[in-house]
């Protein structure tokens, strides 16, 4: 395969192909080194060093001392090179397992026993438990960051599209897409888009389960929803005045309380906040005290000072539970 590596002055190397070529023949003309860069997808992982020249690099680089010589040093890369050393990393994706520390070499045959690429992948290790997973080939890089759900070692795989501004330091991954089952909703309800709209009120939607889609079930409705783990996840939804219950595959950390998924009862913020306000108030007031059942079932709870009804815990069921 040719090479084409970018040198001070902005010219390119010879290809390897154009060695040779008789004089007073006309070159195919090619791309600019910007595409050329960003064009190049296969061979492993990337070697930068042979795509930009040091002294192309280094005359678009700065280094400055704004405070004096014993100062903080300030340096500026050119967008020019950021732009090529983006391209070399633009069929990647950042994944982590939800809730568990997984070596990098289990994490890695563990991905390639569940996507089985047909090119190269390789995973790097980040901070925090991220890993970053790159392609040699876009359709494994398509299938893998646009399937799903994926589970490995019996939890979520979150995963999401690497970004040059991704701090692995700073960032979560907040949201993750996860199969929700709606219970008892009638077959007349049966409809991609009524399913669609209904599952919007608990997330963003993707798809309808095809077992659903085509009558194969009708127990429940299952929808792939991206939902937001750091905001309460529904344990109902109200659909023409009726309520069915929502349950969640592979959830299994959905505190009961206030429904955010990643702590248990006793680290809940609201029921700690709650407990402050009781030993703060002599003669405590019953009212404020954690769930009162209802007559339907429905556990009363208290969120950001009022009463709400909701059920304990949004449902949980592992994916064998489903069809």
């Amino acid at each position: 395969m040719s090479e084409t590596r970018v040198l001070a002055n902005g010219d390119q190397d010879a290809c390897m192909d154009e060695v040779g070529r008789p004089p007073g023949d006309t070159p195919v003309s090619s791309p600019s080194w910007v595409e050329k860069v960003q064009g190049s997808g296969g061979g492993g992982l990337p070697v930068p060093e042979r795509v930009l020249d040091d002294a192309f690099v280094a005359a678009r680089m700065s280094l400055e001392f704004p405070d004096g010589a014993e100062g903080e040093p300030v340096v500026t890369i050119g967008q020019e090179v950021l732009e090529a050393m983006n391209g070399l990393w633009k069929q990647c994706m950042i994944v982590k397992v939800l809730g568990r520390h997984v070596p990098i070499a289990a994490l890695s045959r563990k991905l390639r026993e569940l996507w089985k690429p047909s090119g190269g992948m390789y995973v790097l290790d980040l901070p925090r438990q991220f890993f970053m997973v790159r392609f040699d080939m876009e359709e494994d890089y398509l299938a893998a960051v646009t399937g799903g759900p994926w589970r490995v070692f019996g939890s979520i795989l979150m995963v999401q599209a690497w970004a040059p501004g991704f701090d692995p330091l700073r960032d979560e991954i907040v949201t993750t897409p996860v199969w929700v089952r709606i219970a008892n909703l009638p077959v007349n309800f049966y409809h991609r888009a009524i399913l669609m709209g209904i599952a919007g009120g608990l997330g963003k939607p993707v798809r309808v389960d095809m077992t659903t889609l085509k009558f194969e079930r009708a127990r429940f409705a299952r929808v792939y929803v991206e939902v937001h783990l750091k905001k309460p996840l529904k344990g109902t939804v109200l659909v023409n005045g009726e309520r069915y219950y929502v349950s969640y595959e592979g959830l299994n950390n959905i505190c009961p309380i206030c429904g955010v998924y990643g702590h248990v009862v006793s680290a809940c913020p609201q029921r700690v906040s709650e407990t402050m306000v009781q030993m703060s108030i002599q003669g405590g007031n019953t009212d404020l005290e954690g769930g009162e059942k209802s007559n339907d079932g429905f556990t009363m709870v208290r969120r950001q000072g009022r009463r709400v009804e909701a059920p304990v815990a949004p449902v949980v069921f592992a994916a064998e539970n489903f069809g």
